[in-house]
C-alpha cells in the first residue's frame, strides 16, 4: 500500500504488522486538519487490507502528539476561520478516537516523548500502550480555559473516573511510572520495539472478527454512545468560540504570555 501523505507515513513493519508515524516534528506533532483527516484514511485503508493484523501508532522527534495546534488556531481566526488554518473541526477528532476504538484490528500506541491534550485522547483510544521512561503525559487544557472533553470519555475508560478528573483539574504532568501506575500505560520498555513484537506474535492470532466483536461487546457496556460524543464536541465547540479562551491562546502564540500574566 503506497500512498503520499503530508502529516503520517504509512509503513509495513513485516508480516501483518503495519505502522502509522505522525510526522509533524516542526510542530510537535500537534493535531491539524490534514493530520485527522489523513489518519481517518490510513486507518481505513489498513483494515482494508487483508494482510494487516495489527497497527502501530507512533510519533516522532520526541513527541508522540501535543493536542491542538494553537498557532493555526489563531491563524485561522485571523482568517476567517477558513478550511486553509489547519485546525481540526472537534466532530473529525471526535470521529478519529471512535474509528480507532472500533476498529478490527488491534492498534498499538508507541510512545516515546510527550503526550499532551488530544494526544492523550489518541493514546487512550488505541487498545495497548507501550511506553519509554522518557515519555511524559499531561493534560494542560485548563490552564487556557479549556475542558478535555473529547478526550475525557475514552481516559475515563482508560483509567478511571478520578485520575482523569484529577488530571483533567490540576494539569500535572504524569511521568511514565505514574502513567503505568494508573494504566493510562500498559507496558514501560527501553526496548519499545522488542515489546511491540512479542505483544503482536500473541495478537497475531486473533482474527479480525473477533477484534470487531470484542470492541462492539466492550463498547455496548460502556458509557461512550453517540449523545456522549455529540455532548463532547458541543462542549469543545462551546468553549473555543469562547472571547477569553481566544484571547488566552492569542496572547500565547502572540506574546508567549499565560492567562494568569498581566500585559
Amino acid at each position: 500500500m503506497v500512498m503520499d501523505y503530508q502529516a503520517i507515513a504509512v509503513s509495513h513493519l513485516g508480516d501483518g504488522l503495519y505502522s502509522i508515524r505522525l510526522s509533524r516534528p516542526g510542530s510537535r506533532n500537534s493535531l491539524s486538519a490534514v493530520l485527522v483527516s489523513e489518519l481517518l484514511a490510513a486507518l481505513g485503508r489498513l483494515e482494508a487490507l487483508d494482510g494487516c493484523k495489527a497497527i502501530v501508532l507512533e510519533g516522532t522527534g520526541g513527541y508522540f502528539c501535543t493536542g491542538m495546534n494553537f498557532q493555526a488556531f489563531v491563524d485561522g481566526e485571523a482568517a476567517g476561520g477558513s478550511a486553509d488554518s489547519g485546525a481540526p473541526p472537534s466532530a473529525d477528532f471526535m470521529q478519529l478516537l471512535k474509528r480507532l476504538g472500533n476498529l478490527s484490528r488491534m492498534v498499538i500506541a508507541k510512545i516515546d516523548g510527550q503526550v499532551l491534550a488530544g494526544g492523550i485522547g489518541l493514546m487512550a483510544a488505541c487498545d495497548y500502550v507501550i511506553a519509554t521512561p522518557r515519555s511524559t503525559f499531561a493534560l494542560p487544557e485548563a490552564i487556557w480555559g479549556l475542558v478535555p472533553a473529547l478526550v475525557s470519555p475514552y481516559l475515563i475508560r482508560r483509567t478511571g473516573y478520578w485520575q482523569a478528573y484529577k488530571m483533567t483539574l490540576t494539569t500535572l504532568p504524569l511521568s511514565a511510572e505514574e502513567a503505568l501506575g494508573c494504566r493510562l500505560a500498559d507496558e514501560v520498555t527501553d526496548t519499545p520495539d522488542a515489546a511491540v513484537q512479542r505483544l503482536y506474535r500473541r495478537i497475531s492470532r486473533i482474527s479480525p472478527q473477533t477484534v470487531r466483536e470484542i470492541k462492539g461487546y466492550f463498547r455496548e457496556m460502556w458509557i461512550i454512545n453517540e449523545r456522549m460524543e455529540k455532548a463532547a464536541v458541543a462542549e469543545i465547540d462551546k468553549l473555543t468560540a469562547s472571547p477569553e479562551v481566544r484571547e488566552n491562546i492569542q496572547n500565547y502564540v502572540r506574546y508567549q504570555r499565560f492567562p494568569w500574566e498581566k500585559e
